[in-house]
């Protein structure tokens, strides 16, 4: 989904880098600004909104290096580093990286070598390298501590800020952005205040805070404004529709993306008004609205085209696919998702093609073309580590069910040639003794067969447990697999009475109406049942007391949480689960961590090994 990722803030925060160079390099304070430096400010502004203009800028200067001083190669190199690295073309950008921090270095230039560090911080973690990219920015933070420069410290803290947040230590970012704060307060530093606020907001909302997120949020909002920095306030509209949606306020969320599309629209921003408008035609999806939200993808499709940006035209068909999926138009749907799947194979998106390959084989399987659809499944499969389906499961358990049969049957074996062997001692024992071990003989005897029976009593206990315990696993599958069979008909028996309930219309006589009415309510008699009642129904049989000992333990679980809780106990995906309760995934991901909260689980506790032992 079109959202503002973090990497695209942090190359965003490395174009900002760039600009800042000319101002903070105190040693060239008193030199004029030389014709070349000028061209590099220059082409700094063009990043974002023309890079093709801005690295034939960045080349020109490179070319004439003789006539250079060596901090404007150094500064070209890095905004041809800059250039491709928003392209994702990180060898290269790592490369001229690379070059440009070699001859900060034998300059012995401080602020071009803090500069260099910062931009292998960022290049890491695009690439997901935490370790390095925690080095690279705890580097240049010491350099920035020692030479007293807070606006390098600021930038460093905001760098190690969002690499720990990338990797979900979201304590830890929090502590780095407030320290990041102070820096900016303290310096009188507006502009990296308010960055320091929005990274703060974005921590907020992803351990679902979203009340203070909102706070930090406008925080930075109200300085960027007044700083007149139209791109990042823009942004940050961006950033707090995404806290509303993640609310359920899709209204609110509207209005702000909205307001952030208006600015990138004066700014000829071309990506950001494809992420933007792209969260617009999402939420008018999730409303309904697929006449106007069809409209809003087919006219990003259009614009994507002219400006050849593919990934937008794969996430627009890709929506597109979805809307006409929705409104029974599976041919369009077909079509559209063949055409985003087409273009990421192409482009070689792989994290993309996971997900329109599951996608594709939906579609597949609705129109009856089974054999493309497993190909499709498999394919994704393949590409991804996807949950195993409520079938393979199934397989899975036979298998193991075989497997512990035949194991049994070669213990029995052995136990009965070991019994065997015994007997034959004790035989020859009591033939050796005669009479006067008679006695001795017998008892031992009497002994042996006590031990034997106590043991074939425990092997039959142990038996009759596990195969309890399988009998339970195999009606828990068969209760999950009825529910979604059920599920999905009871779907199937509205859509069908939906679609021929107008045809009624239609028969020119009374008694006609009600005739075909009334085989019409016959055929889909079951449309109106609830599929959850049978499944809590069938769920209280096999699990009585579950339902009670929860309240016990947590009283204030609603009842569609306690649904939810009984789908977790029995290993249901998320998918399976917004299918059961017709709540899409995010509800329901919303959902699990309310449960989670009134729980009291701790990070690291697994929602579902806790549900097991209730």
């Amino acid at each position: 989904m079109f959202v503002v990722s973090r990497n695209f803030s942090s190359r965003l925060f490395f174009f900002m880098i760039l600009c800042f160079v000319w101002c903070c390099q105190s040693h060239h304070a008193d030199q004029e600004i030389s014709q070349n430096a000028r061209q590099i400010s220059h082409a700094d502004s063009l990043i974002q909104f023309d890079p093709k203009a801005a690295e034939s800028i960045y080349r020109v200067v490179l070319r004439d290096s003789s006539a250079n001083s060596r901090s404007d190669n150094v500064n070209a190199l890095l905004g041809l580093s800059s250039v491709y690295s928003n392209r994702g073309a990180f060898d290269s950008a790592t490369t001229f990286l690379n070059k440009a921090s070699d001859m900060a270095e034998s300059m012995n230039d401080t602020v071009l070598i803090m500069t260099c560090l910062l931009g292998k911080g960022n290049i890491t973690l695009d690439l997901g390298d935490h370790t390095q990219s925690e080095y690279s920015y705890k580097k240049g933070l010491a350099l920035a501590m020692r030479t007293k420069n807070s606006d390098f410290q600021n930038r460093f803290f905001l760098g190690l800020g969002n690499e720990q947040l990338d990797r979900g230590d979201y304590p830890a970012a929090g502590k780095t952005f407030t320290e990041a704060m102070k820096i900016a307060e303290k310096a009188g530093d507006e502009k990296n205040l308010a960055l320091a606020l929005e990274n703060m907001s974005i921590t907020l909302k992803l351990t679902g805070e979203f009340r203070e997120a909102i706070k930090y949020s406008n925080r930075s909002l109200q300085i960027r404004k007044k700083l007149n920095l139209l791109h990042d306030y823009a942004s940050g509209l961006q950033n707090l529709g995404v806290i509303y949606r993640n609310l359920d306020k899709n209204d609110s969320a509207l209005i702000f993306y909205r307001q952030a599309n208006a600015i990138f629209q004066n700014l000829n921003d071309s990506v950001s008004i494809v992420r933007v408008r792209y969260n617009i035609g999402i939420i008018l999806k999730n409303q309904k609205k697929f006449r106007e939200a069809e409209a809003e993808m087919k006219s990003i499709l259009q614009f994507c085209q002219q400006k050849n940006i593919t990934e937008g035209q794969i996430y627009a068909l890709s929506a597109l696919a979805s809307i006409f999926d929705q409104t029974s138009r599976a041919g369009e749907a077909l079509v559209a998702i063949d055409s985003s799947v087409s273009k990421a194979r192409r482009f070689r998106l792989s994290a993309n093609l996971s997900l329109l390959l599951d996608r594709q084989h939906e579609i597949l399987a609705r129109l009856g073309h089974y054999k493309e659809a497993y190909q499709a499944a498999l394919a994704s499969r393949i590409l991804s580590d996807s949950l195993l389906s409520l079938e393979k499961q199934k397989a899975i358990a036979t298998l193991k069910t075989r497997y512990e049969t035949e194991r049994k049957e070669v213990e029995n074996v052995l136990l009965k040639k070991e019994i065997e062997v015994k007997r034959t001692q004790v035989w020859l024992l009591w033939i050796g003794v005669i009479l006067a071990t008679s006695i001795f003989a017998l008892l031992l005897l009497l002994l042996y067969l006590r031990s034997q029976r106590i043991r074939q009593q425990k092997l039959l206990a142990e038996e009759k447990s596990i195969r309890m315990e399988q009998e339970k696993r195999n009606k828990e599958q068969e209760l999950v697999f009825q529910s979604l069979v059920q599920t999905d008909l009871i779907q199937l028996n509205r859509s069908f009475k939906e679609k021929l309930l107008p045809f009624k219309l239609k028969l020119p006589r009374k008694n006609q109406q009600d005739e075909f009415e009334q085989v019409l309510n016959g055929l889909t008699r079951d449309a109106n049942k609830d599929p959850l009642a049978e499944f809590e129904l069938l769920f209280t049989q096999l699990h009585a007391s579950f339902s009670e000992n929860i309240l016990r333990i947590c009283p204030d679980l609603t009842k569609t949480e306690l649904h939810v809780c009984a789908m977790i106990r029995l290993n249901l995906s998320t998918k399976d689960i917004a299918r059961l309760t017709n709540i899409n995934m995010n509800s329901i991901e919303m959902t699990r961590y309310h449960i989670r909260k009134k729980l009291n689980l701790e990070q690291g506790e697994n929602l579902a090994a806790f549900l097991m032992t209730v």
